[in-house]
């Protein structure tokens, strides 16, 4: 009887080790933990400095001019979990966006998985709605990422999600701004400086950015987080 008690106490004991493991390789991984602003989470280290100081200045022109804001995490890998739900998570984690417009956007890149998504808040659907934000990966960041550059791809789909969320429709209440109808809408000018990163970018390296930041970042403040945004509202995914 001793036997058979003990026999039967070591099989629970194996079936509850075995149950254990399986829970603990069944647990997501941990989202990283955000570090200086927001916007750049560059885990994996895809991007140079120069890269980095490009975006970080960009998503503070968009969120200072219409308060929406844009992040991007890349990541070495997301385990076994898929991209939606890493990315939901990470979007939720990082509060992006505001508490009342929940208006931020989530670039995540995935080097091992090689996967990417744009998480978009529900604040911002209707600015990126789900086909949108498929066209904006296929035509920014698969190329680049099939040719084996991922800073690239993260440059150009960051630029991209930048003139969606800073042109007229994606103000509060719809309605661009105007004064006294001279003044050059800030959208327009948000406009302008995507498009003069994207081209110093393209043909100088950054070299120009760069200059420019090293000039007017000196006295910039402390690290901005997110503003609260609790959950992403769509998106698209893609592999390559």
């Amino acid at each position: 009887m001793g036997g058979k008690k003990g026999s039967v106490f070591f099989i629970i004991s194996m079936l509850f080790v075995l149950m254990c493991g399986r829970a603990e390789a069944a647990a997501p991984d941990p989202i990283p933990r955000a570090s200086g602003d927001i916007y750049v989470q560059d885990i994996a280290n895809v991007l140079n400095p120069n890269e980095e100081a490009q975006l970080m200045q960009l998503g503070r022109t968009i969120e200072d001019q219409t308060s929406n804001q844009i992040a991007v995490l890349t990541v070495s890998s997301i385990g076994e979990e898929a991209i939606e739900d890493y990315a939901n998570r990470a979007y939720r984690e990082y509060g992006l966006g505001t508490k009342e417009e929940d208006n931020g956007v989530l670039l995540i890149v995935a080097m091992k998985e090689k996967k990417i998504r744009i998480e978009v808040g529900y604040g911002l659907e209707g600015i990126i709605p789900d086909g949108r934000a498929g066209r904006i990966i296929d035509e920014n960041a698969v190329p680049s990422l099939q040719a084996d550059q991922p800073n690239i791809a993260v440059m150009k789909t960051y630029g991209a999600i930048a003139n969606a969320v800073s042109g007229e429709e994606s103000k509060k209440g719809g309605t661009p701004a105007q004064e006294n109808g001279s003044s050059i809408p800030s959208w327009l000018l948000i406009l302008i400086a995507v498009a003069f990163i994207i081209l110093d970018f393209m043909f100088f390296g950054g070299t120009l950015t760069f200059f420019l930041l090293s000039i007017f970042s000196r006295g910039g403040g402390g690290p901005r987080g997110g503003g609260g945004g609790s959950s992403g509202g769509g998106g698209a995914s893609r592999g390559w």
